[in-house]
């Protein structure tokens, strides 16, 4: 078991992620800042002794900073948990797939696209609307062909651990028995068709940048759960394909050790700032955005809280 230590809890800093997810300075704010300040929030709009004031800047953090409320789901991170639910439901829960495409169809129009982003993410919604069974059908054909030799197919897990020379425990959440993860890949925008969207085509190598985020993922996996053998489904509207380590050099062990390695470095160094700083404000000061990184990508509201904290006008 892994004991949280003291210079943790003062950050409100608990777990390690895939560190190519986002840039050190989000994950701060979003573990040190953004989650503490939702909890508090929600435990004041709960409590019946709480006044009518309380409760309404309360609220007003939970419309500015909570996922579920503020308006920071896309049609791309929605069109990815829905096919994934869809295709437990079929392999796992051996549910009649005509019906499962239909709910999961009345799911994404049930949907609320984005309304801050120039009307980028609602044409994404009509867009992917006309490809989600698809997409269904062939993540649902490539996971049978990734799992074939096994007697059971079995969903999400999480895999925990420390790596050698970091104090704080590494968080995996593998889609697919303990080692496999299903990648959605949906059209993108494209002022050459006249639909303005165009295919995007399966990867043929996770060297890509976006790609090579996800072998981050499985290799923080691999190596806490018995360096098994890893694989990455993609699937798009028109196929599929898997990677494995025997056709992808980035799955191969001496590479992934290689990742593991990078990443057992990265979480040290955030390590040493959470233990530096003496509060939140601190540790704060000691990193600065990358603005430019995807997950900056948010509401204004939520854009606004970080611009104090690094004063941006």
């Amino acid at each position: 078991m892994i004991t949280i230590p003291d210079w943790a809890k003062r950050h409100h800093y608990w777990w390690h992620s895939n560190p190519k997810n986002k840039d050190r300075a989000k994950v701060f704010f979003d573990k040190c800042v953004v989650r503490p300040a939702i909890k508090k929030s929600w435990a004041v709009i709960k409590d019946d002794n709480s006044t009518p004031d309380d409760k309404e800047q309360a609220w007003d953090v939970i419309y500015k900073l909570d996922p579920g409320y503020n308006g920071s789901d896309n049609a791309n991170m929605l069109g990815g948990r829905i096919v994934q639910s869809a295709c437990d439901a079929i392999l796992i829960e051996r549910k009649d797939p005509v019906l499962v495409y239909e709910n999961a169809l009345k799911e994404f129009i049930a949907y609320n696209p984005r309304t801050w982003d120039n009307g980028i993410d609602a044409a994404k919604w009509t867009q992917y609307q006309e490809e989600l069974i698809s997409v269904i059908e062939n993540s649902v054909a490539g996971l049978r062909e990734a799992m074939a030799s096994l007697p059971t197919i079995t969903g999400e897990s999480e895999i925990y651990g420390a790596f050698p020379g970091n104090e704080l425990g590494h968080k995996n959440l593998p889609d697919y028995v303990g080692v496999g993860d299903l990648k959605t890949k949906w059209s993108s925008r494209s002022s050459r068709s006249k639909t303005g969207f165009q295919t995007n085509s399966l990867p043929k190598d996770l060297s890509g940048r976006f790609d090579i985020q996800n072998v981050f993922q499985v290799a923080g996996g691999w190596a806490l759960n018995g360096r098994k053998p890893v694989w990455l489904l993609y699937a798009n509207k028109s196929d599929f394909r898997i990677f494995n380590q025997a056709n992808c050099d980035q799955l191969h062990p001496e590479y992934l050790e290689q990742v593991v390695n990078e990443i057992r470095l990265s979480h040290r160094t955030t390590e040493n700032l959470l233990k530096t700083a003496e509060d939140t404000d601190q540790l704060l000061s000691l990193v600065y955005p990358d603005w430019d990184n995807i997950g900056w990508d948010a509401p204004e509201g939520y854009k606004q809280e970080a611009n104090k904290i690094w004063g941006m006008n």
